[in-house]
């Protein structure tokens, strides 16, 4: 049997490209949230490995707590995608963020159900309002110009 795969493009926000969708629609366990934009770093530093990886530690901390009231298991998978090295002042760096949510039921579910779609635009938002926008290691920008 051939997977087929479903994405659904949200526009939750000015500065990130904003989607979310599933590998197998025929059997829907996990749901993936992509977020996209462009990065500009506020200050130069030496290393980059540590601040990215703070960041990331944040964007999991506020997730993890944003999972107790919605359809999705406790456990969630965040992999940060923003390159170490060759980030400086003044140039922007691409920034991709995928999560994956693994869901608590194993009923028939349709992806753009308001059972689906309300709680992962919710995490979505408050993801980017309450972790992502206010960092002070990154500016962030919908264009590499």
């Amino acid at each position: 049997m051939l997977k087929q795969g479903r994405e659904v493009k949200t526009q939750l926000s000015e500065v990130f490209r904003t989607s979310y969708g599933t590998v197998d629609m025929s059997s829907l366990k996990s749901i993936f949230v992509n977020l996209s934009t462009w990065a500009e770093p506020i200050e130069d530093k030496e290393s980059w490995i540590r601040p990215i990886k703070k960041f990331e530690t944040k964007i999991k901390n506020s997730l993890h707590s944003q999972l107790k009231e919605t359809p999705f298991k406790d456990k969630a998978i965040v992999d940060l995608d923003l390159r170490a090295s060759g980030i400086k002042t003044g140039k922007r760096s691409f920034m991709r963020c995928e999560i994956t949510l693994f869901l608590e039921t194993k009923n028939k579910l349709n992806i753009k159900s308001p059972f689906i779609s309300n709680p992962v635009k919710t995490i979505t938002s408050n993801l980017i309002q309450e972790s992502i926008l206010p960092s002070t290691t990154f500016k962030f920008h919908k264009t590499k110009k």
